[in-house]
């Protein structure tokens, strides 16, 4: 790959080139109308003042418009100028390259003929190159950026990113590349391969197989079985949490206690409680209330704890003895429990 073009510089003065393309235009005199010629030298006088404001699209243009009426290397030489300045290389080539061909055909412009070789040379090193390589006997039609290419020989292209769609009979085929200035890519087209669809095997012959049997339908009695365990479980659980919460909030309480003792045996050791003292009085104050919190919480972590064995209880026992479809005569097993302070039962009783 060649080194970066280095910018364009002009070869030869704008008054000699402008006086070049005129003359080329007017030599066309005897082949058209004076009012042709006419326009053509007024497209090509706004082209050049364009130029010179550097407004290169209006300039192309113009230039063409010029072109439309009569062809010459001044007006291609021109328009591949304009091309060049905003980046569109392989335009700008095949203009210079159609004035070239001009000259070669006999049109004169002897200011343009010396500018035309460097310019091709400058522009070349712009272009990236483009072969489509055919895969098989595949002949598809191909569109670069959207317009159709011939692909029996290498495309110019400007360095960026171009999009390629290939059409293969009634497959498509989307691509996508991206060439640098100066690069020549390789690209090889073939037509899709299509997926087969899998051969499905036949089904084999059914079998003389007995019927399976029909499934019973669930009984009421059982259908409930899930949720009861499913309660029971979420009590056991419950009283569970609610044992361990205030069995640690009882343990608090008791050493909060013995810290107020611990502070009444210090302040007054001989008398305690009976001392007059306020701070003495307020210390016994704390340890009777610390004490009744105490035994409030170990109560109801006692509960908690029976409730907890209670579900548990109950879970068991409606796993073990919830009645199936065959024994819906059988009577069903009851749980009960009872807490009162410092007293709890538990009983369970049924036909087994």
């Amino acid at each position: 790959m060649r080194g970066s073009p280095q910018p364009f510089r002009r070869f030869a003065s704008t008054a000699v080139l402008t006086t070049a393309a005129l003359l080329c235009i007017a030599s066309g005199a005897t082949a058209q109308s004076q009012s042709d010629i006419q326009a053509a030298r007024a497209h090509f006088k706004t082209a050049r003042q364009l130029e010179d404001q550097k407004n290169w699209e209006g300039a192309s243009s113009e230039l063409r418009a010029a072109l439309a009426i009569k062809e010459t290397p001044g007006l291609r030489y021109h328009l591949a100028y304009c091309q060049e300045q905003v980046g569109r290389f392989s335009a700008a080539l095949r203009n210079y390259k159609r004035a070239k061909q001009l000259l070669a055909e006999g049109q004169q412009a002897a200011d343009v003929s010396p500018l035309l070789a460097p310019a091709i040379q400058r522009v070349e090193a712009w272009v990236a190159e483009l072969t489509f390589v055919m895969v098989g006997d595949s002949r598809p039609k191909v569109f670069l950026d959207g317009n159709a290419v011939d692909i029996a020989k290498p495309v110019a292209v400007d360095p960026g990113l171009h999009q390629i769609r290939v059409l293969h009979g009634d497959q498509e085929q989307a691509l996508e590349v991206s060439v640098k200035a100066g690069e020549k890519r390789r690209i090889e087209l073939g037509p899709t391969e299509k997926s087969e669809p899998e051969p499905v095997a036949a089904p084999e012959p059914p079998r003389d197989v007995a019927p399976a049997p029909a499934a019973p339908a669930p009984s009421s009695q059982t259908s409930l079985k899930v949720p009861v365990l499913i309660g029971e479980g979420v009590v056991a659980l419950a009283g569970l949490g609610l044992g361990i919460g205030f069995t640690l909030q009882a343990n608090k309480a008791g050493d909060e206690a013995d810290q107020a003792l611990a502070d009444i045996n210090q302040k007054d050791p001989q008398r305690q409680c009976s001392s007059d003292s306020a701070a003495v009085q307020s210390a016994c104050s704390q340890l009777a209330d610390f004490k009744q919190q105490e035994l409030d919480a170990r109560d109801i972590a006692t509960a908690g704890f029976i409730t907890a064995g209670v579900g548990a209880a109950a879970l068991i026992a409606t796993w073990i003895f919830w009645p199936s479809s065959s024994q819906r005569d059988q009577a069903a097993v009851h749980v009960w429990a009872q807490a009162l302070p410092h007293q709890t039962s538990l009983g369970v009783f049924g036909r087994f």
